[in-house]
């Protein structure tokens, strides 16, 4: 059975080594994550269930918080804050920039994009944020959908996924596997506990950014691939030659 399974995993790496097949998984991954994410929009939009659970969910977590929940996952939903991401980006760029530089603009391109979605999101549906009695913090900006959440899988989760595959030490790349789900629940239900957003914003802000973390692990790994098969194919091409 080890066997069996062994072998259809290599096989599966080494189809996904081509490009166009690991293209059409990509495009399959985003198409699922934006079927999902749209479906969300109209649900909000529309008053379906998914806002009833919002309204019961902000006013269950206000009527049980307690004053040391409050601080620390107040200080948990600080690093989703602009001032800690623009500092944990440019730091992780910096380290990566030298040795995994495709990474690193990975990282950057998923920040940005999401960010920019994230934008035009609270400006074009407007939701207001969850009533101010029901919160402990005062927020500006729309509420649908989060950027904190949305940050803490385009930057968090990516970046440390991203150590995990540069890892070779089987305990570390646990450690990092398990950031990388922690780090998304704990800020997405820091916002909640705080009052700061609803469920449905959470969960919009995370579609969001698991998309963009997706094209951007996509559009460099396809990139590589091409290249890769570019290269093997000269080298075949160049050998009768050099027989010759």
């Amino acid at each position: 059975m080890r066997r069996q399974a062994s072998f259809i995993v290599s096989r599966a790496r080494l189809w996904l080594e081509n490009p166009w097949p690991f293209a059409a998984l990509v495009g399959a991954a985003l198409l699922y994550v934006a079927a999902l994410a749209s479906g969300l929009a109209e649900d909000v939009l529309d008053n379906e269930s998914i806002v009833l659970a919002d309204g019961w969910l902000v006013h269950w977590l206000a009527a049980h918080r307690t004053a040391v929940g409050i601080g620390f996952f107040d200080a948990v939903s600080s690093l989703g804050n602009w001032q800690v991401v623009l500092i944990v980006l440019i730091g992780t760029t910096i380290f990566l920039w030298n040795q995994r530089r495709r990474a690193a603009l990975a990282l950057m391109l998923s920040c940005a994009g999401s960010e920019l979605v994230v934008f035009f999101g609270k400006a074009g549906f407007g939701r207001p944020r969850p009533p101010a009695i029901l919160a402990v913090v005062t927020e500006l900006d729309a509420s649908f959908p989060s950027g904190h959440a949305n940050i803490s899988v385009a930057l968090y989760a990516l970046g440390f996924y991203l150590l995990f595959r540069a890892t070779r030490s089987p305990r570390l790349r646990a450690l990092w596997l398990v950031l990388a789900a922690l780090f998304p629940l704990l800020i997405g239900f820091s916002r909640l506990y705080i009052g700061a957003h609803y469920l449905s914003d959470v969960l919009a802000g995370w579609s969001v950014g698991l998309w963009w973390s997706i094209l951007a692990l996509g559009a460099f790994g396809f990139v590589r691939r091409r290249r890769a098969t570019q290269s093997q194919t000269a080298d075949l091409r160049s050998r009768p030659n050099i027989a010759k």
